[in-house]
């Protein structure tokens, strides 16, 4: 069990460290750092919350996030197929 977390806690780091070389560390920081402002109870994304933190507009957010969903599908293809906006959950 030990050697699974320890796995994933790399393949975390390794996304993370691919988004930030890629010029998304605010967005990053921003969304691991407060996770009670940007994230619901359910653990979706809160928009307004998210945008609030980062000091940016609605549009401005999506764009970067459509962008790092582009970058993490090379890693996970499956993961990001045909998915739907969820919308923002105010």
């Amino acid at each position: 069990m030990h050697n699974k977390n320890c796995i994933e806690e790399l393949e975390t780091q390794e996304l993370i460290k691919k988004l930030v070389e890629k010029g998304y560390g605010e967005l990053v920081e921003a969304l691991l750092m407060n996770e009670g402002k940007v994230y619901t109870k359910k653990g979706r994304l809160n928009k307004s919350g998210a945008c609030r933190v980062l000091g940016w507009k609605t549009k401005q957010l999506e764009d970067a996030l459509k962008e790092c969903k582009e970058i993490l599908k090379l890693d996970f293809p499956d993961e990001f197929e045909d998915e739907e906006d969820d919308g923002d959950d105010d």
